[in-house]
């Protein structure tokens, strides 16, 4: 399952076609394909038990598929155990050795490969100096911090020079300041070495601003493949659109030449949207910051009274609640602090508002 077309599929670095993974009765994926591209950053994104880290382990050799196959760099390895895959791999809990130094445990691969120690001294150093912990060699796991401590697993991962790096939610058990840090040091550091990269998270946000594609799973099944910006603007199922960011689910009704009925009020439709007009249940969806208010009347496309029923304070932004159509509908609008202040936005005002007919997504349902 890629976006890239028929004519990228012979060029995938790592593809994974028709694969079952089950666990006695219970099926954790169900028949997934997907192409990875070399020097990609790809994520599995999708919230527990929907499969990602099963999928990772697969493509690792570490839980072997019960159907389907899994290739890299044009080479089926699909039965192969995982210590003769080429790849790193960084988990969660770090999983260093405690009563080894730092450039012990980046090192320990390498010594297991017998290579000798000036060399091993070498690429030590090198990759210390990469992530940033060139003076931290001799000290003990316990003596860093979680940032550095995860800093020294992924110089491990990276010291035999894999083809492929995986990251099991590598950065989930950091503080948020550290975290986010951290996701743009990783990121850097992947687009300079070039390394294929498949990262397990279920933080949209670090999906978002890390990966070149993203990968959205829900129950063993992949919902969507694309770009950030495609899963975010695009979604492709009401799940994608609930799951990554915030999204209105309006009930609505099919109107005359393309539109939708929204609380009373007739909605006009992208051309895109249109097509997907088939069924008599339609939910529209649009999220909060994509409803205007400035340079809104009545001469506006899509646009409407609405009474602000609430107003959340969230920093940089306000939250609006509001009501409309017969009063029962609701919907929630993000307002700038600029704009809650120059339009005089306060509970129980009224505004007229506009939902851009390209920030309108449908999903037909019966």
């Amino acid at each position: 399952m890629d976006n890239r077309g028929n004519d990228a599929s012979d060029k995938a670095y790592l593809k994974v076609k028709n694969v079952t993974k089950n666990f006695g009765t219970f099926t954790a994926l169900k028949d997934i394909s997907l192409e990875v591209f070399e020097g990609e950053f790809v994520c599995f994104l999708g919230p527990s038990g929907c499969g990602k880290t099963t999928l990772l382990r697969a493509i690792a050799g570490l839980d072997i598929q019960s159907a389907g196959s899994v290739s890299q760099g044009g080479k089926d390895i699909s039965n192969l155990p995982a210590s003769e895959r080429d790849f790193g791999i960084v988990f969660q809990s770090y999983a260093l050795f405690p009563n080894l130094s730092v450039a012990d445990n980046v090192g320990y691969g390498l010594v297991n490969m017998r290579s000798n120690k000036a060399d091993i001294r070498k690429r030590v150093d090198e990759l210390l100096s990469l992530v940033g912990l060139n003076d931290q060699g001799d000290k003990y796991p316990a003596q860093l911090s979680g940032g550095q401590q995860q800093r020294v697993a992924l110089a491990r991962a990276l010291a035999m020079s894999p083809g492929l790096l995986l990251l099991d939610e590598p950065l989930s058990a950091l503080d948020a300041k550290v975290r986010v840090h951290l996701r743009h040091e990783m990121k850097e550091l992947q687009r300079r070495l070039g390394v294929t990269t498949i990262m397990v998270t279920h933080d949209q946000e670090e999906a978002l601003t890390m990966a070149d594609r993203i990968v959205v799973m829900k129950d063993g099944v992949i919902e969507q493949v694309g770009t950030p910006e495609e899963i975010y603007r695009h979604p492709a199922t009401p799940f994608v659109a609930e799951f990554v960011g915030t999204m209105n689910f309006l009930k609505a009704s099919k109107g005359e030449g393309g539109q939708v009925l929204l609380g009373g009020h007739a909605l006009s439709l992208s051309d895109r949207e249109k097509e997907k007009l088939n069924g008599k249940d339609i939910l529209a969806c649009v999220r909060p910051e994509d409803i205007a208010v400035r340079n809104v009347d009545q001469a506006t496309d899509n646009s409407f009274e609405a009474t602000v029923k609430e107003l959340e304070f969230l920093g940089s932004f306000c939250r609006a609640s509001l009501n409309y159509g017969d009063g029962e509908s609701q919907i929630a609008a993000d307002f700038s602090i600029n704009l809650v202040r120059d339009k005089g936005i306060e509970e129980g005002g009224t505004i007229r508002v506009a939902l851009p007919e390209n920030r309108i997504h449908i999903f037909s349902q019966g």
